[in-house]
């Protein structure tokens, strides 16, 4: 019945198939094992032999007369095979190659193709023809590993994209629908990255560690998978009670020796059972991710060390610079206030002279604690060198930053710091106050309030000046 309908539709494309019969051709791909589709000059589908009806899940006029893209895992492998092989120009003949296919039901497989252009005597491009075999599961996971290397090497990506893009490999490797990476402390199970079709589950989410699988991952201390809990003993858990996954696998996340949390995918369909080699490579995969993980934090941590003043733990003057760019830029959008002061501590070169600079870093350390217990957690305080700090003021006008500088030399007269183990002493501060103006810039503003610091100094210290708009 089969061959019946596959006849027809070859002599349709006889001239495709150049010097081939149309019937011994029928003849010949309907009992190959090998699935065999074959396109017009335009990548239609013009035949496809029973094995290929098996393979993709398709009859009929279900495909015939559509683009090959629709076999294809993703949009981006058919545009690159018509570049390389199935295009007007191509003079390449039958190669073989491997590539990635959806089949109907949405199923995405590794398979070896040998395929090319068809010309006919006249060297005229008559259509395109594929023979797909499904790859061998050894073959997919040198495939897979290739993937997961090119991740991982790849600088265009930053760690956070490679975790994502890990997720994605992984998932599409066990041919499961949702995959997590988490991040565990105590009973607290908080996703980090996921891969959820359903949108059913986004980073920032939390859940009790009890109600997942994962409990019983970090249980194992290593790799675990069931591929279908309602027929083991894993259909009594809450997450199976709950949410209804079938499968699952999944991995603990070492980082510098640690638990992190876990990787782990799983579906609401049964799949074939895991095996060894499928836990030997869901560990490699979590190492990946940890391994992402820890380079994210020392990137992060380099980034701190590079916008923090050593010495006070304060924002340094990088910081303080980039942060005011963004604030100014902000309020003047919004037309939310802004107001900074600049502060200067009065006759700091007398407390190194006198005690040393142990001492004078001593009282540096002090007053940028203060200046962090005075200040709210919106506002920036940063030390721009020396004993010249900032205090910047989001949403404050001239006024709110007044009554702040008035509080801080309150605050700081009051206060003793030790300079020595026997002595301590208080000291004052001279402050230079601007609001932000329509015409401002951050260096304006910054001039503007170093002016007014000048001036608080020149009139006696111990003060707060305000800046002339």
């Amino acid at each position: 019945m089969k061959v019946k309908r596959a006849r027809p539709m070859l002599k349709e494309s006889s001239a495709t198939l150049a010097h081939v019969s149309p019937t011994l051709l029928a003849d010949f791909f309907d009992h190959l094992p090998e699935a065999v589709v074959v396109a017009d000059a335009e990548r239609r589908i013009r035949y496809a032999n029973p094995a290929a009806e098996a393979l993709f899940g398709y009859r009929g006029d279900e495909w015939i007369g559509r683009q090959t893209s629709m076999l294809y895992a993703t949009p981006d492998d058919f545009a690159e095979q018509g570049q390389k092989r199935y295009n007007r120009f191509s003079r390449i003949g039958m190669q073989a190659y491997r590539i990635r296919y959806r089949c109907a039901d949405g199923t995405v497989f590794l398979a070896h193709t040998s395929g090319g252009a068809m010309r006919d005597e006249r060297d005229q491009l008559r259509g395109f023809i594929g023979l797909v075999r499904p790859a061998e599961a050894a073959e997919k996971t040198v495939d897979t590993l290739q993937r997961l290397h090119a991740i991982t090497a790849s600088t265009a990506l930053d760690e956070a994209a490679r975790i994502d893009e890990i997720l994605t490999l992984g998932a599409r490797h066990f041919g499961l629908d949702l995959a997590v990476q988490s991040r565990i402390r105590g009973e607290d199970f908080r996703v980090e990255h996921c891969l959820d079709p359903t949108h059913g589950i986004n980073p920032g989410d939390s859940f009790p560690l009890s109600g997942t699988y994962c409990v019983h991952t970090l249980k194992a201390h290593e790799p675990i998978g069931f591929h279908h809990a309602g027929e083991s003993e894993i259909r009594v858990h809450p997450c199976y009670r709950e949410f209804g996954l079938e499968a699952y696998i999944g991995c603990p996340i070492q980082v510098d020796g640690e638990v992190h949390g876990t990787l782990n995918f799983s579906s609401l369909n049964p799949c074939r059972p895991f095996s060894r080699d499928d836990l030997i490579f869901m560990q490699l995969l979590a190492d990946s991710v940890g391994h992402e993980i820890h380079q994210q934090m020392m990137r992060k941590q380099l980034s701190a060390q590079a916008r923090t003043d050593e010495l006070t733990g304060l924002s340094n003057r990088r910081a303080v610079m980039e942060t005011l760019e963004w604030q100014v830029a902000h309020s003047q959008r919004s037309g939310l206030p802004l107001t900074v002061l600049l502060l200067d501590l009065d006759y700091f070169k007398r407390i190194n002279d006198t005690w040393g600079h142990g001492a004078g870093d001593a009282v540096l350390r002090a007053f940028a604690r203060l200046l962090m217990d005075v200040g709210r957690e919106v506002d920036l305080c940063g030390r721009l060198g020396g004993e010249e700090f900032i205090l910047m003021l989001p949403d404050t006008t001239a006024e709110g930053g007044r009554a702040l500088g008035q509080r801080l030399r309150e605050q700081l007269a009051g206060t003793t710091m030790a300079v020595a183990a026997d002595q301590r002493i208080t000291a004052s501060l001279s402050g230079g106050l601007a609001a932000l103006t329509d015409s401002d810039t951050v260096e304006s503003l910054l001039k503007r309030a170093d002016q007014a610091l000048y001036a608080a100094k020149q009139s006696g210290r111990d003060r707060i000046c305000e800046a002339s708009s």
